[in-house]
């Protein structure tokens, strides 16, 4: 897998400043939301074996419009691990990209399994049927594999500001103890699942119940649509 993300990571890096959203959610003056779909480059990037899908998504996602010049991230100073930690969820759930970024770079490059354990606790609390569980996996390929790259940390860390959060299924589950049972044909709930199993966290036993809640609702549960080659090319 290294082998591959290295060969890929340049032509993201080369296409950086236009994969990225200007918002991930709007909504109009009659009240329509509207939620824009992720950037699926990043996953493909590392997840998927075919490069010819890699290379057309990497296209198409490529928006010159939307384009957004970014510089090197800035690093922070003095700032223990457990401020880092703290800061960065809340400004992430609180939609500061700006900061966001900072926090999170000072605290990937300072301890690097605080910095994931925290993005995948921020994935596993939004609404299930989003791919920041998908989008955390690969994250963490990227940084075990080559390391902390600022144009790639932006754009996962800028999906997960701007693709506000929906913390309703959250407030509401009621804990459960129950095995999960396995699951097949549904990448996000496939990557929720693999990203609970991966870490020991506070709220496990809210998570388990939403993750149990979406397999037994999953007809019923939104998707976007992306095509099924794409959703098929992803192995992990």
């Amino acid at each position: 897998m290294k082998n591959r993300i290295e060969k890929r990571v340049a032509k993201v890096i080369e296409n950086a400043d236009t994969l990225d959203k200007r918002a991930y959610l709007t909504i109009d003056c009659d009240g329509v939301v509207n939620r824009k779909e992720m950037n699926f480059s990043i996953p493909l990037m590392v997840f998927c074996e075919n490069d010819e899908i890699f290379e057309r998504v990497l296209k198409e996602e490529s928006n010159k419009i939307e384009r957004i010049k970014e510089k090197k991230i800035e690093r922070l100073s003095n700032i223990p691990v457990d401020k880092l930690k703290e800061n960065f969820m809340k400004l992430v759930i609180k939609g500061e990209l700006e900061f966001s970024k900072k926090y999170g770079k000072e605290l990937a490059l300072k301890d690097k399994e605080e910095f994931l354990k925290t993005l995948f606790n921020l994935s596993l609390m939004d609404n299930i049927s989003f791919y920041k569980p998908l989008m955390a996996l690969a994250m963490k390929e990227i940084i075990e594999n080559i390391g902390w790259v600022d144009e790639i940390g932006y754009l996962v860390i800028s999906y997960f500001t701007k693709q506000r959060y929906d913390l309703s299924q959250l407030e509401n589950v009621i804990e459960s103890e129950s095995e999960i049972t396995e699951i097949s044909g549904n990448i996000s709930l496939l990557a929720y699942k693999k990203v609970l199993e991966s870490y020991t966290y506070k709220n496990e036993k809210k998570y388990r119940a939403m993750l149990l809640n979406g397999v037994k609702n999953q007809d019923r549960l939104t998707q976007w649509q992306i095509d099924d080659e794409i959703l098929n090319s992803i192995k992990f």
